[in-house]
């Protein structure tokens, strides 16, 4: 069953199309990967799902819902958060009332969101950091930060907007095993966008690929980084040719 329906969603600013008559489908308990070369219209079209921005044609249906016309708090009241390539966290709060922040969406009691924000904290392997500043922590552990702020508001389905960005092969590697944990234990679909190729190959049940605003290719990882307008979109015409000539020698 699909949890998120995109169909023939486009967003323009004036006259530049930032995403054009995009559709696909995430069901229950997938994940899937959305990839391209820079400006190909990803986080708009994250921000367009998650209630930032409005659309300017189609229509986006989570949970059986039509959310096209929502907000980004109702949005997040349905179950879909997101995490940003920036974590914009409060500088006079700690990290425990910064994922807190997240935990009052679904209760007004501070004991509760305090609970919630020190079991998230720990599940992600950061509970030594609660006190500390955002700003005392290095990258890495900001964006498990970031990702206890989300998921303590409690989703279905978490957005994931380059959460690689800025890390190491070992913190990668540390990341994609927190994924995995996120979706097989606490049973939560997720939708990455990256540029770590390796993290959403080793992640994504299928991959969606954009390029200029347009969808170029889906299917499954291994597939779709063979298809020569991918390998297009990433490399450029000369290398679709040389590699069409190794594989005729």
């Amino acid at each position: 069953m699909a949890l998120l329906e995109v169909t023939e969603v486009s967003k323009e600013f004036g006259g530049l199309t930032a995403n054009q008559d995009i559709s696909f489908n995430l069901d229950q308990g997938e994940v899937l990967g959305l990839i391209g070369p820079n400006g190909a219209g990803k986080t708009t079209l994250f921000n367009c799902i998650a209630g930032h921005f409005p659309v300017t044609r189609g229509r986006i249906v989570f949970d059986g819902r039509d959310i096209t016309p929502l907000k980004a708090f109702d949005v997040a009241r349905l179950g879909l958060a997101r995490t940003f390539q920036i974590f914009q966290a409060s500088g006079d709060l700690r990290v425990a009332e910064n994922v807190m922040v997240g935990a009052f969406l679904r209760t007004g009691s501070r004991r509760q969101a305090r609970a919630k924000a020190e079991a998230w904290l720990d599940f992600l392997e950061i509970a030594e950091t609660g006190s500390y500043m955002l700003s005392e922590l290095p990258v890495a552990r900001q964006k498990r930060v970031a990702l206890a702020t989300a998921l303590a508001t409690e989703p279905k389905l978490l957005l994931l907007d380059e959460v690689a960005a800025g890390l190491n092969r070992a913190e990668i590697e540390g990341m994609v095993t927190l994924l995995q944990r996120i979706h097989t234990e606490k049973g939560i679909a997720l939708l990455l966008t990256e540029h770590v190729l390796e993290m959403v190959m080793a992640l994504s049940h299928r991959v969606i690929v954009l390029e200029s605003g347009r969808k170029i290719a889906e299917g499954e990882p291994q597939a779709v980084v063979k298809d020569p307008e991918v390998i297009r979109a990433y490399l450029g015409d000369h290398f679709v040719k040389r590699a069409g000539e190794a594989g005729h020698a």
